[in-house]
């Protein structure tokens, strides 16, 4: 059957879609036939063959509504045919092939949103050029410190004592280190050294000497030892030959205070008593008794006079005193005692030595075996 013709200039509007739901696609009006023409009949189907459905809408889906017409205008007209021409028609389907279905989209299933494109990589449509990344800051070639200081997380340990002061003690006018050597010849005179089981004891830091008999004769030595300590003893035996045998005689006792090595040999000064102006001046303390007694300090005091036996020989004796100490007495006969300290580099006593004066000057010029 012919289209109908519409005359040129209706307008058609279309209906607004309801909310929530798609309006359906309006449908093209047919075109005008031309003047002069008739209308162009639509091809039937072939003999045979049933005609193409039209695609169904992809189920879980609705249809597209079609746009409002814009209001205050009329809607476009289809375009009508040329005049002279006839209309083309349909294509026919080809026999014994049926039309392809359209395909429909899977039930339940969304379309895949397209994916962002990710920072650093290409652009869409540049493919294999990367986004550039500012510098990183360079570290300093040097490191920097600390405006403040930490904090130690242990304290410091102490500084260490000053050194003692060097003393002003005369030196030495003799080798006294000969009266130590084994085997020392001083003229008809060898040395002999014998260390003794005992010790003397010290606690107050000072020694002190005297004449047991005479306690007026105390003294204490003015340089300072370890206190408190047990000092050993060491004895000086001169050995004589002559027609009437060998003889023995005490050279001189050593108390050892300190360690070797010895750097120098002073004279023992007294407490309380200047600094003597040359070797004729020695500090000396003077012996009556025959006996002389070496002993702590203690506080200075003198301990008044110590009861002892006549000497005979040279074997000390160890005597105990009533307020504790003991004091250690060697025969040593009668005269003018002087004494001298062994000094290390740094000023420290190594030891003391009482020189019991049984050699003389001629003894003193022979020559040295060390």
């Amino acid at each position: 059957m012919p289209a109908v013709a519409k005359s040129k200039g209706a307008v058609k509007k279309a209906s607004a879609p309801k909310p929530g739901k798609r309006a359906a696609a309006p449908t093209k009006p047919a075109p005008a036939a031309k003047p002069g023409n008739a209308a162009t009949p639509t091809p039937s189907a072939r003999p045979g063959k049933a005609a193409t459905p039209a695609p169904s809408a992809r189920p879980g889906k609705a249809a597209t509504p079609a746009p409002s017409a814009t209001p205050g205008k009329a809607a476009t007209p289809a375009p009508s045919a040329r005049l002279g021409t006839a209309a083309t028609p349909a294509p026919a389907a080809r026999p014994g092939k049926a039309a392809t279905p359209a395909p429909s989209a899977r039930p339940g299933k969304a379309a895949t949103p397209a994916q962002p494109a990710k920072s650093g990589k290409a652009a869409p449509g540049k493919p294999g050029k990367k986004v550039e990344e500012p510098p990183r800051p360079k570290l300093p070639q040097v490191a920097v410190k600390p405006k403040r200081p930490g904090r130690p997380s242990l304290p410091l340990p102490p500084p260490p004592p000053p050194p003692p002061a060097h003393r002003d003690e005369l030196i030495a006018p003799r080798d006294v280190g000969r009266l130590l050597r084994y085997g020392e010849q001083f003229g008809p005179h060898k040395i002999d050294v014998r260390m003794l089981p005992l010790q003397l004891p010290g606690g107050s830091g000072a020694l002190a000497v005297m004449d047991p008999a005479a306690p007026k004769s105390w003294r204490v030595y003015d340089r300072p030892v370890p206190a408190p300590g047990q000092f050993r003893v060491m004895l000086s035996v001169a050995h004589s030959s002559d027609k009437g045998g060998d003889k023995e005689r005490l050279a001189a006792i050593v108390i050892h205070v300190g360690r070797p090595p010895i750097d120098k040999w002073t004279v023992a000064h007294y407490k309380g008593q200047k600094k003597p102006k040359s070797p004729d001046d020695l500090p000396r303390i003077t012996v009556t008794s025959g006996w002389v007694v070496l002993l702590d300090a203690g506080n200075g005091a003198s301990p008044g006079p110590i009861a002892l036996p006549a000497p005979n020989g040279i074997q000390p004796i160890e005597v105990p005193l009533t307020d504790g100490r003991r004091a250690l007495a060697l025969p040593c006969g009668n005269g003018e005692l002087a004494a001298y300290w062994a000094v290390d580099a740094t000023d420290k006593p190594v030891c003391l030595v009482v020189d019991f004066e049984v050699f003389t000057q001629k003894d003193w010029k022979s020559k040295p075996s060390g």
